[in-house]
C-alpha cells in the first residue's frame, strides 16, 4: 500500500498513474479531489495540519497488513526575504513541509512496525538544500527532514523500515510550472544534459527506494547534475 500525500498537487499528481502499477494507492489531498479514476487508487481529504485529521487516515487503513510505503509530496513555498516574512507565513511553512511529516511519520510507523516492514520517503528540492534568496522558511523546513529521516532511519531500521529523501532538481512540473521562461532558461543552462527531468526519473527512484533495504537514511539527488 502507497499512501501519498499532496495527491492533487504538481508532482503528486504526475506519479499517481505510474505508481500504481507497483501497488495499491491511498492519496491524500486536502482541497481538490483529484480527476483520476483507477481500480487500485482511492482518495481520502484530510487537513494534514491538523493531528485528528491524520488519526481518519489511519482508521481508514484499519488492521490491514499490507506492507506501507509512505511517500509524502504536501508541502508549500512561499518566498520571501526573511525581514520582510511575517511569522504567520514562516510558521504555516514549517507546519506544513516539516511538522506533518513527524505526524504522519509517528502514526504510521507503529503500522510498520507491526508489519515488520515499511518505506518512508521524503520529497524535498535542491533549491532548499542550497537556500535560494527569499526561501529560508522553505530551505530550513526541508532541511529539516534530513534530520527527521535519518533519526527514523536509525531508530526503526531494526524493523525493516528505511527512511530516505528524495532531492529534486528542475522537474517539468510541479513549482517549476509556475516560473517566468528567463528563470526557467537559467535553470536549464546549469544543467550538463540541457534538459528537465521527467516524472519517470522520480518513479523509477521511488521503486528502487521500496526494492532496496539496504538504503536508509539517505538523501537522493536527482538533479542532472546541476551546479
Amino acid at each position: 500500500m502507497i499512501i501519498l500525500t499532496g495527491a492533487s498537487g504538481g508532482i503528486g499528481q504526475q506519479i499517481i498513474k505510474p505508481l500504481s502499477k507497483f501497488d495499491n494507492i491511498i492519496g491524500i489531498y486536502n482541497l481538490t479531489k483529484p480527476k483520476i479514476d483507477l481500480k487500485n487508487v482511492s482518495f481520502i481529504k484530510i487537513d494534514l495540519l491538523k493531528e485528528i485529521e491524520i488519526l481518519k487516515l489511519i482508521k481508514k487503513i484499519g488492521s490491514s497488513k499490507e506492507k506501507i510505503t509512505l511517500i509524502n509530496c504536501a508541502g508549500v513555498k512561499k518566498d520571501n526575504l526573511i525581514i520582510n516574512q511575517p511569522y504567520k507565513e514562516w510558521k504555516s511553512i514549517i507546519d506544513l513541509n516539516l511538522n506533518t511529516s513527524f505526524l504522519l511519520s509517528k502514526h504510521l510507523l507503529k503500522k510498520m512496525i507491526f508489519n515488520q516492514w515499511g518505506r518512508v520517503i521524503f520529497i524535498s528540492s535542491s533549491g532548499a538544500r542550497d537556500g535560494d534568496l527569499g526561501t529560508g522558511a522553505y530551505s530550513s523546513s526541508k532541511t529539516g527532514l534530513i534530520g527527521l529521516s535519518k533519526v527514523i532511519s536509525k531508530e526503526y531500521g531494526k524493523y525493516n523500515i528505511t527512511s530516505n529523501i528524495i532531492e529534486l532538481g528542475a522537474f517539468d512540473t510541479g513549482m517549476y510550472k509556475k516560473l517566468n521562461q528567463k528563470i526557467k532558461n537559467k535553470i536549464i543552462k546549469k544543467i550538463p544534459s540541457d534538459k528537465l527531468g521527467q516524472k519517470e526519473d522520480i518513479i523509477n527512484t521511488i521503486k528502487f527506494i521500496i526494492d532496496t533495504s539496504f538504503m536508509n537514511g539517505s538523501v537522493v539527488k536527482i538533479d542532472g547534475g546541476a551546479d
